[in-house]
């Protein structure tokens, strides 16, 4: 941590505290408002809103290359804090503060948006080759525990004051606003000529196609792209069809005399997933990742591909803790070597569309996960785990391809 700059720790400390009250009530948004209106209602506002939020995050990338970050950042930082406050005063079945929470929710989604790829921006730029080696694992396993504690409180909170959990979500959303204000930086972006200078030119669509064009054209970062966006899509299909079918479907057990119905069981999947995380972190990052990475990746794939096609269909207790972990496993083997390849596939003049391509494949992975909700009403649980299997396994061959050509490009060129 000693070599970290201030903006990596700074960044870090705050991404922990934004991530675990988020994990405390993103994952069951989509159960507030199943409880609010119905499931379809649900799965249909989602699945339109990550439609929404996919020409965002272009524009995001877009502006972050011409406009000063930390200011940006700033903004988008208050419209969030605003939008948890009208959250937490319209958390109800009244229709009129339905509409509120839908319409607050939905800024809060966009302005998140916007904000993702300005901090993966805001960190690559800060990364030093002292820390490189290890920045984005110290990042991956802050990110779980914040997770792990966001699940037990929502978990915790489902069925108590929804209210109270958006107030402290402000609370620490203004928090992390001051934090940002005093101790980033200033920059100062220059834009990239005088045109830039001019808000219509930044958002012209000539401006912005050009802008684009050389990530598109990227043949093996968009295999990357598309491959662990699919994949992505297994883990937030917890927090949108599994939740809604474990609530459904799940028969309540009593263990240790505490009540565990599908809600609760929900919440010890992800609370399993980021334990395994921190228990296991250094056993894998030792054993597992010294490996080949062609093999390392190969296995972590499949042992994804498994864990959460199971989740998607199992409701005992034991068999869906045993898939959780080896679907834990596998994302533990097969994300660091992705997150070190897309980071080299990089060039560092270009950081800010490039990271909003890739905030852009969260909200494609959202969209597909989303879209499980809609296939849910219409499919029965072994429709939708060969659903999965099979998406889960295309998007496996697209990232591996992307790996296996990069590595061999690069051993070529050392040749």
């Amino acid at each position: 941590m000693r070599k970290m700059s201030i903006t990596l720790k700074v960044r870090l400390i705050c991404s922990f505290f934004e991530n675990l009250i988020v994990m405390a009530f993103l994952p069951f948004i989509a159960l507030y408002l199943t409880d609010m209106v119905n499931q379809a209602f649900s799965g249909i506002f989602l699945f339109i809103l990550v439609l929404i939020n996919f020409p965002i995050s272009m524009i995001s990338g877009h502006i972050i290359e011409r406009y000063p970050k930390k200011r940006t950042m700033l903004i988008y930082q208050i419209i969030e804090c605003i939008s948890l406050l009208a959250m937490a005063f319209s958390v109800s079945n009244q229709t009129l503060l339905i509409i509120i929470f839908c319409i607050a929710y939905t800024v809060f989604s966009i302005s998140s948006g916007m904000i993702a790829p300005l901090i993966e921006t805001m960190i690559m730029d800060a990364i030093t080759p002292e820390v490189e080696h290890y920045i984005y694992k110290v990042s991956y396993w802050l990110t779980n525990v914040a997770v792990a504690c966001g699940a037990f409180l929502g978990g915790a909170m489902y069925h108590a004051n929804k209210s109270a959990l958006f107030l402290i979500a402000f609370v620490i959303f203004v928090l992390v606003f001051v934090a940002l204000y005093i101790w980033i930086p200033n920059d100062n972006a220059k834009p990239l000529n005088k045109e830039g200078q001019t808000f219509n030119n930044v958002l012209s669509l000539k401006g912005f196609l050009r802008n684009y064009q050389l990530v598109l054209k990227d043949k093996l970062f968009m295999y990357l792209i598309i491959g662990s966006s699919i994949l992505l899509m297994g883990e937030l299909s917890t927090s949108s069809y599994v939740s809604i079918r474990l609530k459904k479907e799940f028969e309540t057990l009593s263990m240790f005399h505490v009540s565990i119905d599908g809600v609760k069981m929900y919440s010890i999947l992800i609370m399993t997933n980021t334990l395994v995380v921190i228990a296991l972190t250094y056993f894998v990052s030792k054993y597992i990742l010294k490996m080949n990475n062609q093999k390392a990746l190969f296995v972590g794939l499949i042992m994804y591909v498994v864990g959460y096609s199971g989740i998607t269909y199992l409701n005992d207790f034991t068999l869906l803790m045993i898939v959780m972990v080896i679907a834990t496993l596998g994302e533990m083997i097969y994300s660091p070597i992705t997150e070190e390849h897309r980071y080299k596939m990089i060039p560092a003049q270009k950081r800010g569309t490039y990271s909003a391509i890739r905030a852009l494949s969260f909200n494609f992975a959202q969209l597909i996960a989303r879209l499980g909700i809609i296939l849910g009403v219409l499919m029965n649980a072994l429709g939708m785990t060969i659903y999965m299997a099979l998406i889960l396994t295309l998007g496996s061959i697209l990232l591996y391809r992307a790996v296996y050509q990069f590595n061999l490009k690069a051993n070529n060129e050392n040749h």
